[in-house]
């Protein structure tokens, strides 16, 4: 006997790199195709960034048609969904198989905002305290005397067999 188990859907996220050679009036259709992945098999989508031309930290070779092209920039976005994990190897798949796809990467997330900048506790001043004053030491005033070159030869002769005896 085979119970029927509900799948339950799990938060990813996909990080993509498009290739540059897409036309940015072409951009919004070829986004629009990739989102259609995701929620044409059931999955929904949380939220995303919409691809900026961005420079790649190294060189990517994409081999299109018989050629291998290096791209050294390329349309960076990610869109953030639910889905089941049925569902994503079929987003995989397609992924994959997407003509204007330079790379992608898929990865298990949680549903809160994660773009938010974490900061570091400030301490606050209390207003009602007092700040206190650093006292500044005075420096003893050293008169400068000029000393001839045989003066100072002697006096460290002087100190060389003090120190020897």
């Amino acid at each position: 006997m085979k119970e029927d188990i509900l799948e339950e859907s799990q938060v990813y996220e996909v990080g993509f790199h498009l290739l540059p050679t897409v036309p940015e009036e072409n951009l919004e259709a070829v986004v629009t195709n990739l989102q259609s992945l995701i929620t044409k098999g059931g999955g929904t989508i949380i939220s995303e960034e919409f691809p900026k031309m961005r420079p790649l930290a190294y060189d990517i070779k994409k081999r299109i048609d018989i050629k291998h092209i290096t791209f050294s920039k390329a349309y960076f976005g990610w869109v953030k969904f639910e889905a089941t994990s049925d569902l994503l190897g079929k987003i995989n798949n397609g992924f994959k198989t997407a003509e204007n796809v330079l790379r992608f990467i898929i990865v298990k997330t949680v549903r809160e905002n994660t773009m938010q900048l974490v900061k570091s506790p400030i301490s606050k001043r209390d207003e009602n305290r007092e700040e206190k004053s650093i006292p500044t030491v005075e420096k003893p005033s050293v008169k400068k005397v000029k000393i001839s070159d045989d003066e100072l030869d002697k006096s460290i002769d002087q100190l060389v067999t003090d120190q020897i005896l």
